[in-house]
């Protein structure tokens, strides 16, 4: 059974732990890059790819808190970061917060990206993002190249237009650093088309090394991550080689056209290598 990890839908119950805003930095056009500090005793124990729930005081109503949840980018020991687009009047009180400003979070839930990754035979990790989605994939990759010995992780961005890409600095800098294990290549659908198209398939396919040792890790919405987790499963990619978190669009119907191209460019390869 493929793995699904999803940060959406009626929050489970958690102990709220107060906070404060160590910094807020945008980092691709209305997508912000928000690292937190906890304020009490206890250590941060969180992993990119966990989820967890986020809080910021209404900016009207005193006492009132409006919660999230929100994938982990990054962690340390004291803090955590979450990286989040500006979509409606909640992210846009995360906007405004300074630094120093309260928060609260709480809970840990899913799944780590790099725990859900099978090592045995790995040869190649693939993700596939929309929008902020990259914001766990630079935090994975930065522990999985600096702490483990999986040779090579290729990231693929989507993003309508070019201004909307996040993290380019950071992901930059990952990539010169580690530049025989590393890259990322971002998609603009309006200039290239979706990671979906013959261009980019082709691009994708052409780095699998053999059937059995690549991990298909996908993150956004629930269109592209559909169609790529039914596309997969057309080229005959194993369960367990596949993971993914959904952010919004759940019941999105994959377009078989989408569906058909990828498990066709894959499968073609797959069976080529096998």
């Amino acid at each position: 059974m493929r793995t699904v990890l999803m940060a959406e839908g009626k929050a489970p119950q958690y102990d709220k732990r107060p906070a404060s805003v160590v910094s807020n930095v945008e980092v691709g056009e209305s997508s912000y890059l928000i690292r937190v500090k906890a304020d009490d005793d206890s250590p941060v124990d969180y992993r990119p790819g966990h989820v967890l729930a986020l809080e910021v005081p209404h900016p009207t109503e005193e006492g009132k808190w409006m919660p999230g949840p929100y994938t982990v980018a990054r962690a340390d020991d004291a803090c955590f970061e979450v990286l989040m687009k500006v979509v409606g009047d909640k992210s846009e009180t995360f906007r405004k917060a300074e630094i120093g400003s309260p928060l609260k979070f709480g809970g840990k839930f899913k799944v780590p990206i790099l725990e859900g990754i099978n090592q045995d035979g790995l040869k190649r990790v693939v993700g596939i993002s929309t929008g902020v989605g990259i914001g766990p994939f630079l935090g994975f990759a930065e522990e999985a190249l600096s702490r483990t010995s999986i040779p090579q992780i290729d990231l693929y961005a989507g993003y309508r237009e070019s201004e909307d890409i996040c993290c380019a600095q950071a992901l930059d800098d990952l990539a010169e650093k580690y530049p025989d294990r590393f890259s990322w290549t971002p998609v603009i659908s309006t200039v290239n088309g979706h990671t979906s198209s013959a261009e980019n398939l082709k691009l994708i396919a052409s780095q699998i090394p053999s059937a059995g040792e690549t991990h298909y890790h996908m993150i956004g919405n629930g269109a592209m991550v559909n169609e790529w987790k039914d596309g997969l499963g057309e080229a005959g990619v194993a369960d367990e080689r596949v993971t993914l978190e959904m952010y919004f669009n759940h019941r999105e119907t994959p377009r078989p056209e989408a569906v058909e191209a990828i498990g066709e460019a894959l499968k073609e390869k797959i069976l080529a290598s096998s």
